[in-house]
């Protein structure tokens, strides 16, 4: 198939742009300073492709350097558009990126092209993977989310492989081996324990391994398929931004499957003191870890404690008789959560995601469409 080079330079082919006005198919996004029917700036709608479609004009199909500015565009100006929810702004440039995505190919563009291009589709995907968690189904599907991320990945990683066999191409500027040695991390926390990561991870060229970023993120990823999720636990908070945000998405699977370790581990033995599942957890309010014990069928004590407290069976059978206590700064902690085997749920399904205060402490320092485009790191 021969090869096509675009030439269009808008974010939108004129022929396009003539059908939506004239169809009224412009989305809020597009209208002028929001008037109805009235266009603005118009990006290229994502078309699947069919058996009985013609292959684009050159004229339809955008340059690089315009599908640079598209991606600029949309990353800087739409997602930080605040005048509707922001899973209103992801379905726009989910599917203006995969526009984006599709010309990549029909062009056939070079690993240099599509790795700057791809990249900063990888951060926004990871984003948007945390920033609506929360959302119900129909409204977001992770699913469907995770696998572009993974397609974006696969296709950037790709491009990587490309530059390591290639003898002659030039060496790579700073700023380049940063955005690799970051999205390598996203591809670690992204696909923590996979085998096919920590191989990866192993074999990467010398400055991509030392980076402390990636370090970090390798380790992570090493320990949860080793089962130390304590570990994992331990890292997550000390990740940068994005990477922190992503990681946080497998925090209620980590959490179940510590409750599952600890109902082994303290059955019928002991009561474990619920100050102490708070830290080992990364649980921010008691009230959330009482949720996630009863969601499993835990036993939770109707006591209150101030302090990490080994109690026994009887704070169970006398309630009554244990005084009430408090943790400064964190609240009311249930005194204690009893594990046994046989009561843990193991039907149930785990807890949907949410937002955690230790990342979103972290996002609401970073200036967005900085972190998304790759011009900070940390």
């Amino acid at each position: 198939m021969a090869k096509i080079q675009g030439t269009c330079e808008e974010f939108c082919p004129d022929g396009e742009i003539k059908m939506r006005v004239r169809e009224r198919i412009i989305h809020f996004f597009e209208l002028k300073n929001g008037q109805k029917n009235v266009p603005g700036i118009l990006v290229k709608e994502f078309t699947r492709s069919a058996a009985d479609v013609k292959m684009p004009k050159r004229e339809d199909m955008r340059t690089v350097q315009c599908l640079t500015r598209t991606v600029e565009y949309l990353l800087k100006e739409i997602v930080m558009d605040t005048r509707m929810p922001y899973r209103m702004a992801y379905d726009f440039i989910f599917d203006r990126l995969r526009a984006v995505r599709r010309e990549i190919v029909i062009q056939m563009l070079d690993a240099q092209q599509t790795a700057k291009l791809l990249e900063p589709i990888v951060m926004f995907l990871a984003y948007s993977r945390y920033r609506l968690c929360a959302e119900p189904i129909d409204m977001f599907d992770a699913k469907i989310c995770n696998q572009h991320l993974q397609e974006c990945l696969t296709g950037v990683l790709c491009c990587y492989k490309t530059f390591d066999e290639d003898e002659t191409a030039s060496s790579p500027t700073i700023r380049d081996l940063q955005r690799r040695c970051f999205i390598e991390s996203v591809y670690q926390v992204f696909n923590l324990g996979c085998p096919e990561s920590l191989e990866r991870g192993l074999t990467l060229p010398e400055h991509v391994r030392q980076d402390p970023t990636f370090k970090l993120s390798f380790q992570m990823s090493l320990s949860y398929h080793q089962g130390n999720l304590y570990r994992v636990l331990l890292a997550m908070p000390k990740l940068p931004h994005i990477l922190c945000a992503l990681a946080a998405t497998k925090l209620q699977i980590i959490r179940r499957r510590i409750l599952q370790m600890f109902t082994h581990a303290y059955n019928k033995q002991f009561n474990v003191p619920g100050s102490y599942l708070l830290r080992v957890m990364l649980i921010g309010s008691p009230e959330h870890l009482t949720q996630q014990c009863r969601h499993y069928g835990l036993e939770v004590s109707k006591e209150l404690e101030r302090e990490p407290v080994l109690c026994s069976r009887s704070v169970f059978k006398n309630p009554e008789e244990t005084k009430l206590l408090y943790i400064p700064g964190v609240g009311n902690v249930p005194k204690a959560v009893l594990f046994n085997k046989s009561n843990f749920i193991n039907s149930a399904e785990t807890i949907k995601e949410q937002h955690e205060p230790f990342v979103d402490s972290k996002l609401k320092k970073v200036y967005l469409p900085e972190v998304l485009l790759l011009k900070k790191f940390t």
